[in-house]
């Protein structure tokens, strides 16, 4: 994955960063999400070793639920209102939605040493935006079994325990998850994920 936080040009050949695969309680995450958390904490500490807490936060319409955890779903109700729909009127609709909204926003990113602010910017859109947000921020929900119907509580923590098992690698999370209802079904969430208590944890070999 392309880097998240810095504008550090790449080693050459690329650093690999992120698990191919994570298993937490047992179980088995090939998905983006577990690809996502993975590198943007790989990244953390390749780049910013001091840093304590990250903050990400983003503004997006909706609740958050069971649907955010298969995208494809969501792909596939697109797929077929497609089909029973005039194409014509559905790409107007959208233009003029785009023209009212305009284009997603940015996810933005804050990085804390204690107290002190290390880093105030924004992911790359064209890796993450506010639109993809929340099917990310879901799995760290599921991961620390997270009952669904507190997902849109006003304040949730958790921890996470994920093994990276092919670069003997523990990931140690914890974090909380605020929302707030803004206006019309449109909510402000941010995360703070405190990525380890003590850095990557080597397992044995």
């Amino acid at each position: 994955m392309a880097r998240l936080l810095s504008g550090k040009p790449e080693k050459e050949p690329p650093v690999r960063r992120g698990a191919a695969s994570l298993f937490i309680q047992g179980m088995r995450y090939a998905n983006a999400a577990a690809k996502f958390w993975s590198s943007i904490i790989d990244e953390l500490r390749e780049d910013f070793p001091e840093c304590s807490m990250m903050e990400l936060s983003a503004s997006s319409p909706g609740k958050l639920s069971r649907d955010f955890l298969y995208p494809h779903r969501a792909l596939e109700r697109d797929l077929s209102n497609l089909f029973f729909c005039d194409l014509e009127t559905m790409m107007k609709e959208t233009i003029a939605e785009l023209e009212i909204i305009g284009p997603p926003s940015s996810v933005q990113v804050r990085l804390f040493s204690g107290e002190n602010e290390l880093l105030v910017g924004q992911l790359p859109l064209d890796c993450v935006d506010a639109e993809i947000f929340p099917y990310l921020i879901v799995w760290p929900l599921v991961w620390a079994n997270t009952p669904d119907d507190t997902w849109n509580s006003e304040c949730l923590s958790g921890e996470i325990e994920a093994e990276d098992q092919t670069r003997h690698l523990v990931y140690a999370i914890s974090f909380e998850l605020t929302t707030r209802h803004i206006s019309e079904g449109l909510y402000r969430r941010c995360i703070s994920v405190t990525p380890a208590l003590h850095g990557l944890q080597h397992l044995p070999a």
